[in-house]
């Protein structure tokens, strides 16, 4: 996406740049237990004698990637996914934290070999490098628990206060259910744009707000893990989109070889298993990782 996704729970953790090697470099072990052999003999020769998968990321995007609380330790759906995929090639994986922008130039200059770091397969992004797409991600609304039926539907929001990120694509999004309510003779949003998603949290909990519209990944793992104090609402307030891992363009057999692995991952229930370590468990999950198949032209 376009960085505006991914400026959702930034307030939360201080951003430190940081390398973390997962194990020390060495040469390629066997694919690990339940690993593809297929997808192992398909890494590039340079990959294969080095035997680790250099991956580039950000962080803090919560429950992506970020750091644990030593702010040495990457975690994260992206960073544990990608491990498994290393395991499954027989490759260890290197992480290292760099500024956004600098992800994609970094790549096409060959100083990663992936990117893991929750970047929406864009068509206008496939004009520089290949996704494989890995969870779909999108625009939700989180409410208290003891308020989820009042909002059985995008209609529901009319007439009500929510909160939104400033800079993120949350802000677009209220304007257009606005429009929607107004243009269908309803009451409009009202829109209360706090500096950071956690800002737009305590707003909730104090009453201030009606509802904070997230990403849906985020509105997920918050509903998941603050005790059921909240419910994710209206989970297609906007157009759904894929995440996936970045490869270049120049090397889609590494590129096929990260798909084969993530769709063995998903096949014997690991892939699902990692997902629900963060509390994604429903609609967000894909049943097979695809090759550049995402369809919105830009975030």
């Amino acid at each position: 996406m376009n960085r505006s996704l991914r400026r959702l729970l930034a307030g939360l953790l201080v951003t430190a740049t940081a390398t973390l090697t997962a194990c020390g470099a060495g040469p390629a072990k066997s694919a690990g237990p339940g690993g593809s052999e297929s997808a192992a003999q398909g890494i590039p020769a340079s990959i294969r004698e080095s035997g680790v998968l250099r991956v580039g990321t950000n962080v803090p995007f919560v429950p992506m990637e970020y750091m644990k609380p030593d702010n040495t330790t990457f975690t994260g759906i992206d960073i544990d996914l990608m491990r498994a995929v290393g395991d499954r090639l027989g490759l260890k994986v290197q992480f290292t934290n760099a500024s956004w922008d600098s992800l994609i130039p970094s790549l096409s200059a060959g100083r990663y070999d992936v990117l893991a770091s929750s970047f929406g397969d864009f068509v206008q992004r496939r004009k520089q490098v290949d996704f494989v797409d890995m969870l779909e991600g999108g625009i939700a609304g989180v409410v208290p628990s003891a308020k989820r039926a009042k909002y059985p539907d995008a209609a529901a929001v009319c007439g009500k206060t929510v909160g939104v990120e400033n800079g993120s694509a949350t802000v677009e999004v209220a304007q257009t259910l606005s429009a929607r309510c107004t243009k269908a003779g309803r009451a409009a949003v009202t829109s209360r744009v706090y500096p950071s998603d956690s800002n737009a949290v305590v707003a909730l909990q104090s009453g201030r707000i009606d509802m904070v519209l997230d990403d849906r990944v985020v509105a997920e793992h918050l509903t998941a893990t603050q005790g059921g104090r909240y419910a994710m609402v209206l989970d297609r307030a906007a157009p759904a989109f894929l995440y996936g891992f970045v490869v270049s363009k120049t090397n889609r057999s590494l590129s096929e070889a990260v798909m084969k692995a993530l769709n063995s991952l998903i096949a014997d229930g690991t892939y699902a298993k990692i997902c629900a370590r963060y509390g994604i468990t429903g609609s967000s999950l894909l049943t097979k990782a695809t090759l550049n198949a995402g369809t919105r032209k830009e975030g």
